[in-house]
């Protein structure tokens, strides 16, 4: 079971140029829970991740992201979960049928191949 789990309702995605982000939360207020993925595809040290707060964000702190049917699941590097709180994993879970949900996980998939 993963250390925290976001049932995502709110979707974010920015593309620019080569830069890619892509945000996840429970709902539109920031108190909810989210994470967020900022960086260029295959430059996984280069990868920001955020999670529910931004003294809770690094970079080069993403060991693996496995997709899933329902979503994804975020493993820290064991070096980083002090940075992120003492988070080892973060769940998110996508609804089969949000548009826009689905949306944001292409996203993802691309950034972090």
């Amino acid at each position: 079971m993963a250390d925290i789990e976001i049932r995502a309702r709110a979707f974010w995605t920015d593309v620019e140029g080569d830069s890619l982000a892509v945000g996840f939360a429970a709902s539109e207020d920031p108190e909810d829970g989210y994470v967020v993925f900022e960086g260029r595809p295959g430059d996984r040290k280069g990868l920001y991740l955020e999670v529910s707060d931004e003294i809770f964000a690094a970079k080069d702190a993403v060991e693996a992201v496995a997709f899933t049917d329902e979503g994804f699941v975020v493993t820290i590097r064991p070096s980083m979960q002090a940075k992120l709180g003492m988070v080892a994993e973060v769940a998110v879970f996508v609804g089969a049928e949000d548009a826009d949900g689905q949306a944001a996980l292409a996203v993802l998939r691309r950034l972090v191949g």
